[in-house]
């Protein structure tokens, strides 16, 4: 649109002009560009979210290509135990309710390091993986599961339907959210997609942020924050149906989203309109209610700052667990002292020996912890902070306090 930028002069869902302001926090790192050395300067870049008047599509500003966000990216899915029974029970459930026989194929894109795609492969059923961070498609490959590492789209779309034809089941899970040009994207699903197709889309909820405070998953890799009410109408522009939306715990409150083609006599699930208008009731084109989402995100950053220095005035050791990108938005979005967390713990050897960007704040295996016997650890991912906690306590003992900064500063034990 003549040089303006999507997500924030225009829609990058439905191309309306009628974004509305919700929360800046002014230029911030990307936060899964954790830095090689210590002394690494890190780029910075806006990061403000606005939501479409029109369409109830949260997003942020285009400024980061996708090519310098994913290129080399450090996020395994398979680090959680928690996630990969999530996977598994998806899988079973699919391949009873499809009817997914060895004459089938699956595709999911953003398929990680394959931590989905090979309990298809177990069954017998022919997968493929699309997965743009070249160092994560190579773990997937050596581990059998085939896996092309380049960026989804109406392209690569075109290529996979003349090599395999459609597939019974696409799988495109926590990715939408990270695609900038989502015309493209859902444009390539609809190529993809057959008379027997069905589309799975799984992303947290946009009115997470509203409800439940969690403004730490605001960062450049998430272009966008999903609603049913936008999917709906995205969906139906590009030709596709929004037949039914499961809500389910994943990420903190996620929605799954099953996309068709429109057929003759298929009924929408009574949910879709009736979790739309419960998204509307509660707030999500509300300037005012975002106004106090963002009053109440400012209280939590603040609440965690305090809480930081309270800590190391009185001498307690405090350490982090999980390297997840929310830690970086709220480490950064807070201005802390470097010193205030002496190290984060991360069981990924993908994310291990980096530092968190702008205070160099060492990443390093969960073991290290048993060296520096911390008083205090904050569980970043507090979306799995009961799987974390219990790894704590059993390394650290039950002395060791453990505690999450969303949506307020709580002592899990």
């Amino acid at each position: 649109m003549n040089g303006k930028l999507r997500g924030k002069d225009f829609c990058r869902g439905c191309d309306s002009t009628l974004l509305f302001s919700v929360l800046d926090f002014g230029d911030l790192p990307i936060a899964n560009e954790l830095l090689k050395c210590e002394t690494d300067a890190c780029s910075v870049f806006p990061l403000h979210l606005r939501i479409c008047k029109s369409c109830g599509l949260g997003q942020v500003e285009e400024v980061v290509l996708p090519e310098r966000l994913f290129g080399d990216y450090r996020y395994l899915s398979s680090v959680s135990a928690s996630f990969l029974e999530h996977a598994k029970g998806f899988v079973e459930k699919s391949v009873i309710d499809f009817q997914l026989t060895t004459s089938d194929w699956v595709l999911e894109i953003a398929s990680n390091d394959g931590y989905l795609l090979k309990n298809f492969i177990d069954f017998g059923i022919p997968a493929l993986g699309v997965e743009p961070a070249k160092n994560v498609a190579k773990i997937a490959n050596s581990k059998g599961v085939e896996t092309i590492d380049r960026f989804f789209g109406t392209s690569l779309a075109t290529e996979i339907l003349a090599e395999r034809g459609f597939p019974k089941l696409i799988i495109a899970n926590n990715v939408l959210a990270h695609v900038p040009d989502m015309a493209d994207f859902i444009s390539g699903l609809r190529i993809l997609c057959g008379e027997t197709t069905v589309i799975s889309i799984e992303n947290p909820s946009l009115m997470n942020l509203l409800e439940k405070n969690q403004f730490d998953t605001i960062y450049h890799e998430h272009y966008s924050y999903l609603t049913v009410t936008s999917v709906n109408l995205i969906a139906s522009k590009f030709g596709l149906e929004l037949s039914n939306v499961e809500e389910i715990g994943t990420h903190g409150g996620s929605n799954r989203y099953w996309l068709n083609l429109p057929r003759t006599g298929s009924k929408v699930s009574e949910l879709v309109n009736r979790l739309s208008q419960s998204e509307i009731d509660h707030g999500l084109l509300s300037n005012l209610e975002w106004k106090k989402f963002a009053a109440n995100s400012r209280v939590s950053i603040d609440s965690f700052r305090n809480w930081l220095r309270q800590k190391n005035s009185d001498g307690a050791i405090v350490c982090g667990y999980g390297a997840a990108a929310k830690a970086s938005t709220l480490i950064n979005a807070a201005h802390i002292e470097p010193s205030w967390i002496k190290v984060i713990a991360d069981e990924g050897s993908e994310k291990q020996n980096r530092y968190i960007p702008s205070y160099s704040i060492p990443i390093v295996s969960p073991s290290t912890l048993l060296e520096i016997r911390p008083t205090d650890v904050v569980v970043f991912p507090w979306n799995i902070a009961s799987e974390i906690s219990q790894k704590i306590t059993r390394l650290l003992g039950g002395e060791v306090r453990i505690w999450i900064a969303i949506p307020s500063m709580e002592k899990l034990n």
